[in-house]
């Protein structure tokens, strides 16, 4: 059965294909899939030796989407311990705290792609406290950025210890780059980590259920598809001004597009980036942000269109969405049969 999603705009099929189609019903197709994102996860973030590690462990289960994420998650986290902690033990506590209760919140909502909240309701009022002073625990992403026009209220309900004057706003969907205004370099939630204590996996965790049918239905795509359409049209003029990569012809060092995304022909990705009025957006970044776009819409291809073989707790998940689109598609998969 063909699955149409032009009912959130008409790029997000053609932005789907750019990762491929496959069958969530042959496990060939999910092992090749799976694998060949998750290897670009790794090695983009850096974990490409851990990961490979983990997925030979990873024979055949009943349910191998879940157990591939789980163990690239574990792969992230192995990784993770031996690179230099960034926090400090309490103050990634807090991280810790407040990252599982919005994503909680986004979860229950199907908001979990962009979640945002009143700092000073949730744990330690999103503050840490260093010496005298007291310190957002978070980046305050206000600014108009690459994933929205900024969020600039409503204002906390109660004063903040440490300065809070917007909501939190964290975009889960494309971590490490949590933030709308910061994609210059590298994705600041891989720094979430001290010595004991590591929210970045809660984070990388989060992200990885958008993979999995059952989550990546929870999701209302609606939420995706606007901070989609925000990305590609802050980044379209940027794009567009590059020269498509033709075989043969290319220039070592130059940036070009090809395949939909950004390359350098005999050269580093991780050197370039795009310079636009909003900022700075590094090549590896914007990769990483379209692929997590496309790969969330060719997952939710790939549920609804076996979605009578999936079980049934994620069916009913689907039948059950607040998402117009989604049931309309819901729907028309049960009438077929």
């Amino acid at each position: 059965m063909k699955v149409d999603l032009s009912c959130y705009g008409e790029k997000v099929a053609e932005l789907a294909d750019r990762v491929g189609d496959f069958d969530l019903r042959s496990p060939m197709d999910v092992h090749s899939w799976y694998r060949v994102e998750w290897e670009a996860i790794a090695e983009t973030i850096g974990f490409v030796q851990e990961l490979d590690v983990a997925l030979a462990a990873v024979r055949m289960v009943r349910d191998r989407v879940a157990a591939t994420g789980a163990a690239a998650v574990q792969a992230f986290s192995s990784w993770l311990r031996a690179q230099r902690p960034t926090l400090e033990d309490g103050e990634a506590r807090v991280q810790e705290a407040v990252l599982g209760q919005v994503i909680a919140a986004g979860r229950e909502r199907g908001e979990l792609w962009r979640v945002s909240a009143d700092p000073t309701s949730l744990a330690g009022g999103a503050c840490f406290g260093e010496g005298p002073r007291s310190r957002r625990v978070f980046y305050p992403d206000t600014p108009a950025g690459y994933f929205g026009e900024g969020w600039s209220g409503p204002p906390p309900r109660a004063e903040s210890a440490c300065g809070w004057q917007t909501p939190l706003v964290l975009h889960v969907g494309t971590f490490p780059w949590v933030y709308s205004s910061r994609l210059a370099g590298a994705g600041p939630g891989v720094r979430w980590a001290s010595g004991g204590v590591q929210p970045a996996v809660a984070g990388l965790r989060a992200m990885a259920g958008m993979l999995e049918p059952g989550e990546n239905l929870r999701q209302d795509a609606r939420q995706v598809a606007v901070i989609f359409e925000h990305f590609a049209a802050q980044t379209a003029p940027l794009v567009d001004r590059l020269p498509e990569y033709l075989p043969g012809r290319g220039k070592p060092g130059q940036l070009y597009r090809k395949g939909g995304f950004l390359y350098v022909h005999q050269g580093s990705l991780h050197v370039v980036g795009l310079d636009g009025p909003r900022g700075r957006i590094a090549a590896p970044a914007y990769n990483y942000v379209l692929r997590r776009f496309a790969c969330f819409f060719a997952v939710r291809r790939a549920a609804l269109r076996a979605l009578l073989a999936l079980p049934s707790e994620v069916q009913r998940i689907a039948e059950r969405s607040t998402d117009p689109c989604l049931r309309a598609v819901v729907e028309e998969v049960i009438r077929a049969g």
